[in-house]
C-alpha cells in the first residue's frame, strides 16, 4: 500500500532560535571534525565552558574553524568594545552598564539587516546582520567583559537575554529601541520584567542553538547528512530542547524518503530504523516505516531477489509485529517466489523454500494455502503459456508431496479436460 501524500511532507520545525556517513549515524565522527571543533566538544562535555570563551566558541559553531580567524575575530570584539570603557564615566546621565552594554551591541556590531537564518557569528562580524541567537551571543560576551551577569533564556521559537540584577530583566538583543521605551509606560515595564514561559540556558546551551539554526538550514536545502551532523552536536549540547528532537526526527524521515525515491533502499531502511531507534513516537517515521518496506520488497520482487525481499520484510515483522503489512507482505513475497521457483522448473529449490516457512510463520495451515495457491498459479501459467507437458509434471510433483489436496485434483481435471 502507497501512503498517503501527506505522510511524506517536510515536518520540519522551523523556528528563528533556531556529512555524516550512514554508518556514523548516531554518533558525532571526530574524524570528520575540525581539531578546533574536537577541543570544543571536549570542553562542553561537561556542560561548561573552560578551554573556550563565549565568543570563541560561538565562532566555532558558526563554523569558523580557522584557529587564526578565530584569533582575529577575538581580537577586533575586543577593540570594538574597548569603547565602552574608554567612553567614560556614563553613570551621571543615567544610563545604566546594561543599556550601554546595548548601545555597543547596536553601534559596533548589528549594523546590518536582521535575518532569521542569520545565525553565525562572523556574519555580524563581517557584514553586521543577525538574528536572535546572534544578537543575544553578542551581548552576552559583552556584558560579561564588563563584568554583569547575564544568561540567556528560550523560548521554543526564541531566544534572548536576561540581567540577574537585584530585580532581573529581561532583553529583547533585536530591538534596538529597547531601553528607550517610555520609563512610565506600565506596558513596557511588564514586557521588560523577567518573562514567563522561558527556560535558562547555559553558554553551552546557548551554543546548541548555533548548531540548531545551521542544521535546520541545511534541512531546507535538502543537505541531509551535514544537518543531522549539526544537529546531532546540538542536541548533545542541550538534551532538553524539544525543537532539536523534532528536526532530528524529521531530518532521519524526509532523509530515508529522498533516499528510498532515489532507489537506495538499503540506505531508507536504515534511516528510518536509526530513526525509530531514538524516536520511537515520531508518527512520519512510523508510517514511512511501512512506505520504504514496501517499496523496497517490491523492487526486489521485481528483480527477483525473493530472499532479500523477505529478509527486509521479516526483520520489520519482529519489530513492529502489529504491522499489517510487514504480515500479509511476507506472505506475498512468499507466494511470489514460489510461483517463480515452480515455473522455472526448480523443484528442489521449491522443496527448500516450502520446507524454510516454518522459520517465518506461525500459521501452518495459512502457510499451506499459500503453498497450494502458488503450485495452482504456476500450473496455470504454464498451462497458458502452452508448456503443458512442464504443468503437467509439476501437478505430479505436487500430488506426490499432498495427494489429497483438493485445489490440485481441481487443476488436474482442468488441465486433463483441456488436453481431450
Amino acid at each position: 500500500m502507497v501512503l498517503q501524500p501527506t505522510i511524506r511532507i517536510s515536518p520540519i520545525v522551523v523556528a528563528s532560535i533556531l556529512l555524516i556517513s550512514f554508518a556514523a549515524l548516531g554518533r558525532v565522527c571526530a574524524d570528520d571534525l575540525a581539531v578546533v571543533e574536537q577541543r570544543l566538544l571536549a570542553d562542553a562535555a561537561d556542560g561548561t565552558l573552560d578551554e573556550f570563551s563565549l565568543l570563541e566558541a560561538s565562532l566555532i559553531a558558526s563554523g569558523v574553524k580557522d584557529e587564526r580567524a578565530i584569533e582575529r575575530y577575538s581580537s577586533e570584539f575586543a577593540h570594538r568594545i574597548g569603547r565602552l570603557s574608554a567612553s567614560g564615566d556614563h553613570r551621571s546621565s543615567g544610563i545604566t552598564e546594561p543599556e550601554r552594554a546595548y548601545q555597543l551591541l547596536h553601534d559596533e556590531f548589528l549594523i546590518g539587516s536582521y535575518h532569521s537564518t542569520c545565525t553565525e557569528i562572523d556574519r555580524a562580524f563581517d557584514a553586521g546582520d543577525y538574528n536572535c541567537v546572534t544578537a543575544t551571543v553578542l551581548y552576552q560576551c559583552i556584558c560579561k567583559w564588563h563584568g554583569l551577569s547575564p544568561v540567556a533564556v528560550a523560548t521554543k521559537t526564541h531566544v534572548r537575554s536576561r540581567l540577574l540584577e537585584e530585580r532581573p530583566f529581561d532583553v529583547e538583543t533585536t530591538c534596538r529601541e529597547w531601553f528607550d521605551l517610555a520609563a512610565g509606560d506600565p506596558r513596557s515595564q511588564a514586557l521588560r520584567a523577567k518573562q514567563p514561559g522561558t527556560r535558562e540556558l547555559s553558554d553551552v546551551e546557548l551554543l546548541a542553538k548555533i548548531y540548531y539554526n545551521r542544521g535546520v538550514s541545511l534541512l531546507e536545502t535538502k543537505a541531509f547528512a551535514e544537518a543531522i551532523a549539526l544537529l546531532r552536536i546540538s542536541q548533545k549540547f542541550d538534551p532538553a530542547d524539544e525543537p532539536t528532537r523534532a528536526n532530528m526526527a524529521a531530518g532521519l524521515n524526509n532523509w530515508a524518503l529522498a533516499e528510498c525515491d532515489a532507489g537506495n533502499f538499503d540506505r531508507a531502511v536504515g534511516l528510518i530504523a536509526a530513526g525509530l531507534d531514538d524516536y520511537p513516537e515520531f508518527a512520519p517515521l512510523l508510517a514511512n516505516d511501512v512506505h520504504v518496506h514496501q517499496r523496497y520488497a517490491a523492487s526486489l520482487c521485481d528483480q527477483l531477489r525473493f530472499a532479500k525481499a523477505m529478509q527486509s520484510l521479516h526483520a520489520a515483522h519482529l519489530r513492529r509485529a502489529d504491522v499489517l503489512l510487514f504480515h500479509r507482505g511476507r506472505f506475498a513475497v512468499y507466494g511470489q517466489w514460489a510461483v517463480s521457483l515452480l515455473e522455472s522448473g526448480n523443484l528442489k529449490a521449491a522443496d527448500n523454500l516450502f520446507a524454510a516457512a516454518s522459520d517465518w510463520f506461525e500459521n501452518s495451515s495459512e502457510v499451506s494455502r499459500y503453498q497450494s495457491v502458488a503450485i495452482q498459479t504456476a500450473v496455470e501459467q504454464l498451462k497458458h503459456s502452452g508448456r503443458n507437458e512442464e504443468a503437467n509434471s509439476l501437478i505430479h510433483w505436487a500430488l506426490e508431496r499432498d495427494p489429497a489436496d483438493p485445489p490440485l485434483l481441481k487443476a488436474v481435471r482442468r488441465l486433463t479436460s483441456a488436453n481431450l
